[in-house]
């Protein structure tokens, strides 16, 4: 078994495992997180829990990022397991993504943003590997949120099978351009119909310098939370283009809350743009890390943020929970997706090595 650590900042710690089963990394060397979801977060049957509990639940969310993952590494055998995944365990006769498999039973109600995510992941693969497979079902996916998942012209956070109803409500975490200009491409939504989505995103109003959380198709109204989740604030901010004036406004105080600091909390007031609460979390580094990636911001700062990130995750591979970030003696798979993302791009940008 080969080890290697240095700087947190500089280069990532990695492990090249021998005694694996056959649908882990045999040959390559694994992200420290990588490896934890392989040995502690994936079932036998290669779904990915969402804790440690005994009664295990199944999200499409991190079936999304690890296929996001996925494709960022070209991993395209492991790819292709949670392509049969995808299609024999959470994908719905109405062609949509159950959010979550819970006691063995898939829900009726998708989540937009999975959906996407998906079925832009597939999109990039079916090009990556030249697979028609992966092709036709981006394309039903697309499809299907076309003709269940909008209200009024505009995609929505979810339908639900069962009352056969779609939300009247969008999340702007869940709007994603890219998402967006493949249903395009696709020949899924027109261009008047890409540009009404992305311009609820990219015409929202800040209210002292934070993004609205939801935009009504129905009112045409934005609501801001009195406190504010920074995971949706990061996530909203990521999908805006590079050097957009909302972004910059937003890394701004991102940037100088940080360094005065040293850390960012999971939540802020609104108004006073103090914490609301003193807990940190990994997700809320690793979607700083992806945001200010794309809008070209300071590596030291990047790398400021990896290094915080960083302190939550067990590197010492002598513990049971290598690799893990963990919550007590529990864990969640969204913790531990996203970070292992974020620092796959730094690897990708050569920020890292």
């Amino acid at each position: 078994m080969i080890l290697c650590f240095l700087s947190a900042s500089l280069a990532v710690g990695c492990i090249k495992a021998e005694d694996q089963s056959d649908d882990d990394k045999n040959d390559e060397a694994l992200q420290p997180a990588e490896h934890f979801v392989y040995h502690h977060l994936m079932s036998d049957q290669g779904l990915i829990k969402t804790s440690f509990s005994d009664q295990p639940v199944y999200l499409s969310e991190s079936l999304g990022l690890w296929m996001e993952f996925l494709i960022s590494k070209k991993d395209g055998e492991h790819f292709h397991e949670q392509y049969q995944h995808l299609t024999e365990s959470f994908l719905m006769k109405n062609n949509l993504v159950s959010w979550q498999i819970q006691n063995g039973q898939a829900s009726g109600v998708n989540a937009l943003i999975d959906d996407l995510r998906i079925m832009v992941s597939l999109d990039q693969a079916a090009a990556l590997w030249g697979n028609s497979e992966y092709k036709q079902t981006a394309l039903n996916i697309g499809s299907a949120l076309k003709t269940h998942n909008m209200n009024n012209g505009i995609l929505t956070d979810f339908y639900d099978s069962a009352s056969q109803s779609a939300s009247k409500d969008i999340t702007l975490s869940y709007i994603m351009p890219d998402a967006l200009s493949v249903l395009k491409k696709n020949g899924v939504i027109d261009k008047d119909t890409e540009r009404r989505n992305a311009n609820i995103l990219y015409r929202a109003p800040l209210k002292n310098g934070f993004l609205p959380k939801v935009y009504s198709t129905e009112t045409k109204a934005y609501t801001y939370d009195h406190e504010v989740n920074l995971i949706d604030q990061l996530y909203t901010a990521w999908h805006l283009p590079p050097k957009d004036q909302k972004a910059a406004v937003l890394a701004d105080w991102l940037k100088q809350t940080f360094q005065t600091g040293g850390k960012l909390y999971g939540r802020y007031s609104i108004d006073t743009k103090k914490p609301a609460v003193q807990y940190e979390s990994p997700s809320v580094y690793a979607l700083a890390i992806l945001f200010f990636i794309n809008q070209n911001e300071d590596q030291d700062v990047i790398k400021a943020l990896y290094d915080r990130m960083n302190d939550f995750e067990i590197l010492d591979s002598s513990e049971t929970y290598y690799g893990g970030y963990m919550s007590g003696n529990d864990t969640h798979s969204f913790d531990n997706l996203l970070p292992l993302l974020a620092e796959r791009k730094l690897l990708n940008e050569n920020i890292i090595q």
